[in-house]
């Protein structure tokens, strides 16, 4: 019997006014409750994004987990133990900084101690969304990111027009070999400490769990920063509204996040003996 399962958020776990469907809400209750399951909400959101939903779930209740910033932050709800942290080289932030401007691109980072979105720019309409994604977080104006960054940085985010992103990503990866590098939707370019993404953080959470992925991990999702997640579970689901390349290693494609696919793909776990 699975008893973790790793889900993304935003185009899989809500819909896309960004709230949790009451039947998705239903049978992950169930599954908590009748089946001892142990949810593990696994997103690039910070903390203060995933929080609220986390609650909504009862996961400090039956021992669920935020996996926060495509895995560098692992929170154990039931206690808020920091299981796992990673962290970006606070040295490379001038360099990033630099290649924003130089491409003509805005980069964002994350207090997490307070809460806020740290901007050079306010106006741009993918650093709004995602501030809106994120539980309507504040944004902080700052004149100079790289001096005045937190020490602790979890994360930076550079966001533009799709086929700027697409274009520049891979450039970004060769010019950043060390730093992990991957777009998690057409507009947003994840930038991450090195070796830091769900799959791997759901493997150091299994080993803590005395438990194998194989055996006991379904994981579901519908964007880029998810194949990873959904490749390493025993059972992988994608979202009908999921790109290509993710529901080639899914087991399972599910409605999309619009139709309750979470619930329709917890429904059948739970009842289909052969899974």
């Amino acid at each position: 019997m699975y008893k973790l399962i790793a889900l993304d958020i935003d185009g899989t776990l809500t819909n896309d006014e960004k709230v949790i469907p009451q039947r998705n809400i239903d049978a992950l209750m169930k599954a908590q409750r009748e089946y001892g399951m142990r949810i593990i909400l696994a997103s690039g959101r910070p903390t203060y994004g995933i929080q609220h939903l986390a609650e909504q779930l009862s996961l400090p209740r039956y021992g669920g987990f935020i996996m926060a910033y495509n895995g560098a932050l692992l929170i154990d709800c039931s206690s808020d133990r920091i299981l796992v942290q990673e962290l970006l080289p606070r040295t490379t932030l001038p360099a990033l900084c630099q290649a924003a401007k130089e491409f003509g691109q805005n980069l964002i980072t994350y207090d997490e101690k307070n809460n806020t979105i740290l901007t050079t720019v306010l106006g741009n309409k993918w650093i709004e969304h995602e501030a809106w994604l994120n539980n309507k977080m504040n944004l902080q104006l700052v004149e100079n990111m790289h001096q005045q960054a937190p020490t602790e940085l979890p994360k930076c985010l550079m966001v533009g027009e799709p086929e700027d992103m697409e274009r520049l990503t891979p450039i970004m990866q060769e010019r950043f070999p060390d730093l992990a590098i991957y777009r998690s939707s057409p507009f947003f370019m994840e930038i991450v400490p090195k070796g830091i993404d769900k799959a791997k953080t759901l493997s150091r959470l299994c080993r803590l769990t005395h438990t194998t992925p194989q055996e006991s991990l379904i994981a579901m999702g519908d964007g880029f920063n998810d194949i990873s997640m959904v490749d390493l579970a025993g059972f992988g689901v994608a979202m009908q509204n999921g790109c290509d390349d993710i529901k080639r290693v899914a087991n399972f494609i599910a409605p999309s996040n619009v139709d309750c696919g979470v619930a329709v793909a917890m429904e059948k776990i739970l009842t289909d003996s052969n899974i």
